[in-house]
């Protein structure tokens, strides 16, 4: 009985992920009037042109390359940032080792609208707005804490026999972070850098206060200017909705093996 509820409830739960994106695929390659006439049906005549006028007129393709430069550049500097200070904080004993750890939980504690101000007011004073660069500082400051809690409980797993004999062998600590940490940290590493991907391609909060140049904005952004500017056009904006949909699930989809097994061996070792 209880696996057919659980079956069950498992069926509801993917029609009501997946028939939204359903609806947004299907209404992407109709025109304005059978989206209204009959929303739930197959297209009469396929308009892939909306794709294409997304793509090209709406200038969808610039701000998802932004956006894939933003989200590409802080997964990488908050994967390398937050493993080396975790590879730091697992297997150095010094004084204030355990109160680093806290300092990072600390840091997921903010929220992250109650420092929207001192942000906006460093990055005037620093003149940094219109700049990719600061936009990806911010979303590493922000994700490092997570980052660096998941990295330092898997680092803290790893049997320190392996380390002990590399030592022993003339390899120097960074090689061991380099050559054996790194490699046996790939699932875990995989695994924040889905959601740190995820939180940088979805986040329009920062992009809106100190992105103004249509040239560095990013999809969120661009998006919402696309609604504005054409919000009658309803084929062209399902049509850039299911552009900006599809690429982190393409993101997912190749990297869920990693994912999995990163949050497997998380729960197995812990």
């Amino acid at each position: 009985m209880n696996k057919k509820v659980l079956l069950i409830f498992t069926i509801v739960m993917a029609l009501v992920f997946i028939g939204p994106m359903l609806f947004t695929i299907i209404s992407s390659l109709k025109e304005n009037r059978e989206i209204f006439s009959s929303p739930f049906s197959l297209p009469e005549v396929f308009k892939f042109e909306n794709y294409v006028f997304a793509w090209k007129e709406a200038n969808m393709g610039r701000y998802i390359l932004n956006s894939i430069i933003i989200s590409s550049s802080t997964v990488i500097v908050a994967a390398l940032v937050g493993s080396m200070a975790s590879f730091v904080i697992a297997r150095f004993n010094f004084k204030i080792n355990k109160y680093l750890l806290l300092f990072f939980l600390l840091g997921m504690m903010i929220p992250m609208h109650s420092v929207l101000v001192p942000v906006a007011y460093v990055i005037g004073v620093l003149g940094l707005k219109n700049n990719l660069v600061a936009l990806v500082l911010i979303y590493v400051a922000f994700l490092l804490p997570f980052t660096i809690i998941v990295l330092t409980r898997f680092m803290k797993s790893v049997s320190p026999s392996l380390e002990e004999a590399a030592i022993m062998d003339g390899a120097s600590y960074f090689q061991v972070y380099y050559k054996i940490m790194l490699p046996m940290t790939v699932p875990a590493i995989s695994t924040v850098s889905i959601f740190n991907f995820l939180a940088s391609w979805n986040d329009i909060l920062f992009p809106l206060m100190f992105i103004n140049d249509d040239r560095l904005k990013p999809v969120a952004l661009g998006l919402l200017n696309f609604s504005g500017e054409r919000a009658s056009e309803y084929g062209p904006l399902m049509a850039a909705i299911t552009i900006v949909i599809l690429i982190p699930l393409i993101v997912y989809l190749l990297f869920q093996e990693k994912v999995e097994s990163g949050l497997a061996a998380g729960s197995v070792k812990g």
